[in-house]
């Protein structure tokens, strides 16, 4: 093999290492909004924050603060889906 070549080889590797750990962010991300450590999401707005329903282990009222956090975790979980499958399509291309 040739200095070419192994630099080739060198950089594709390197890639595929960033496309594995990006995957496995994502992945983590998902794990933690649908597992039982989430508890609410925060907005920050310039130096406050709003906290939605806090939903965490217990049943909360179905209100307007429970519906539109509902839609924000869902919208973030089929965005990081489709990033992870982007990723993954790469992968499988390098």
């Amino acid at each position: 093999m040739d200095r070419k070549t192994l630099e080739y080889l060198e950089e594709r590797s390197k890639k595929g290492r960033e496309l594995v750990e990006r995957i496995e962010r994502l992945n983590k991300f998902l794990e933690q909004v649908k597992g039982k450590s989430f508890h609410c999401i925060k907005l920050a707005i310039d130096s406050s924050s709003i906290e939605m329903t806090g939903f965490g282990t217990k049943q909360v009222e179905l209100n307007y603060a429970a519906v539109a956090e509902a839609h924000m975790l869902n919208a973030f979980i089929d965005v990081t889906n489709a990033e992870i499958k982007i990723h993954e399509k790469e992968l499988d291309e390098l």
